[in-house]
């Protein structure tokens, strides 16, 4: 296994992590799943490792003890995404709020839909179906969008009104 491929994938996870406030799982199990061709166990356990610091110590060795775990992979990715994680949530403050909802979305989607329609065996162009989806999903809520109802604001506390707690 290519080890800056491995340092590259953490630093896109850091990053996206960093940017959009995502746990790295939500990227970094699939990834490991649909590019490194880890089984869901192992992507699982190897995730959790990644995590170990602020989340995962103890399920991380439990998935470890049942050799899900793949340490060299769990160093490089955590190198990366260290790196990547400082970068991405430097580009916050320069991002629009609205691209980050919009862009978290399309990644859930795209994510959701590669596992439902991807084989259980990876291959190169499994990806397309899930890609048509989510930009057909994307365009659909785009189309049927309709402004938030207007609330009427609330009236500033007065004599008349009496407040209990």
């Amino acid at each position: 296994m290519n080890l800056l491929l491995l340092f590259l994938f953490g630093v896109f996870v850091g990053v996206l992590s960093g940017l959009m406030g995502i746990g790295g799982g939500i990227v970094l199990v699939p990834g490991l799943m649909l590019l490194f061709g880890f089984s869901q166990p192992e992507a699982q356990g190897t995730s959790l490792a990644v995590l170990i610091p602020p989340v995962g110590i103890f399920a991380a060795f439990a998935y470890y003890e049942h050799g899900f775990v793949r340490i060299p992979v769990v160093a490089w990715i955590a190198a990366g995404f260290l790196v990547g994680a400082y970068f991405g949530a430097k580009l916050v403050p320069l991002t629009a709020p609205a691209v980050l909802r919009v862009a978290f979305g399309a990644l859930l989607l795209y994510l959701g839909f590669n596992f439902v329609f991807t084989p259980t065996t990876p291959r190169p162009m499994a990806a397309l179906p899930s890609g048509i989806a989510t930009v057909a999903s994307l365009l659909l809520s785009r189309l049927r969008r309709t402004p938030p109802p207007s609330r009427p604001r609330p009236t500033a506390p007065g004599d008349d009104i009496e407040y209990r707690i």
